[in-house]
């Protein structure tokens, strides 16, 4: 009876021990606590398909990073394998070159305005000597150290008082050839080759004729085939009551080109560049001069009664 007993209880802690029968003895051992690693799992990629991006003009460009690389040396490339040839010094006789002279007229600032009303050629005279004064009168001017001669054929057709100071002629009276001139006769014509005399404008003899075209317009040439000795200037713009005549370059007996015309009287707006004035002269009107003159010699005196 108390073996059945037993193998009941053996079976019933079958659940609980290896096998049956005597137990084992149980071993203690004291074991120090393991710290527990939680494991670091690295999760496996997964590729995952994106729809690609459509480019459009106001998206920005995704910076792509790229990796840096190393240096290459470049090696520079020569422009060209030939050598450089040396350069050879070769004689070139020079070409003339054709140059055209512009003359270019002198600015008016430029022209000697006189101050002195003593040295100031006006329409009604030449300093002090003044038209339809008396020779008297004109000595009582300018006093005693003022000499009065006579210069016979002064111009053809005229003769002249000369009226000159310190040795200088200042000016000249013209008279017709043949007659007198005395301290009663009254002052119809003055003429002046002086360049301390000069107009309002600054144009006196001397001064060029291109520069007298910058205050006094465009210079036209008149000459008579008659008598070459006559040839003057006038201006678009000429000033009342005064005569112009050239004064020829040198190696020249007259300033302007004149065509080839059968006329009495030639004209030109040709003329050499350097020449200048070189008398200015001062006329009486036909209706306050009282002496007659013919005509002719009055045109030829005043310089602006020459037909045109």
């Amino acid at each position: 009876m108390k073996q059945q007993i037993y193998l009941s209880i053996c079976l019933l802690s079958i659940g609980f021990l290896a096998g049956c029968g005597e137990p084992e003895e149980e071993i203690t051992e004291t074991v120090a606590p393991i710290p527990t690693v939680s494991p670091t799992i690295t999760p496996t990629p997964i590729a995952i398909t994106s729809p690609i991006p459509v480019p459009s003009s106001s998206s920005s460009p995704i910076p792509v990073k790229i990796p840096p690389t190393k240096p290459i040396s470049i090696v520079p490339i020569p422009k060209s394998i030939y050598p450089t040839p040396t350069p050879v010094a070769i004689r070139v006789p020079p070409e003339p070159v054709k140059t055209k002279a512009i003359i270019k007229q002198e600015p008016v600032s430029k022209l000697n305005i006189p101050t002195d009303p003593a040295q100031q050629i006006t329409p009604v005279g030449i300093g002090v000597a003044k038209i339809g004064m008396t020779l008297r009168e004109l000595k009582q001017q300018v006093g005693a150290k003022v000499e009065f001669s006579i210069k016979a054929s002064f111009m053809e057709g005229f003769d002249a008082i000369a009226v000159t100071k310190a040795g200088i002629v200042q000016y000249y009276i013209p008279y017709p050839s043949g007659t007198t001139f005395t301290e009663d006769d009254r002052i119809q014509h003055l003429m002046t080759d002086n360049p301390n005399y000069r107009t309002e404008k600054g144009v006196g003899p001397g001064t060029s004729i291109q520069q007298a075209t910058s205050v006094y317009g465009r210079a036209t040439l008149s000459l008579s085939k008659e008598n070459e000795t006559y040839e003057f200037i006038s201006f678009t713009q000429h000033p009342t009551g005064l005569g112009f005549r050239p004064k020829p370059p040198k190696d020249r007996d007259i300033t302007g080109d004149y065509p080839e015309s059968n006329d009495e009287y030639l004209k030109t707006q040709k003329y050499d560049p350097q020449a200048a004035i070189g008398q200015i002269s001062v006329s009486c009107a036909d209706d306050q001069c009282d002496r007659e003159l013919d005509p002719e010699q009055s045109g030829n005196i005043q310089g602006v009664a020459v037909p045109q």
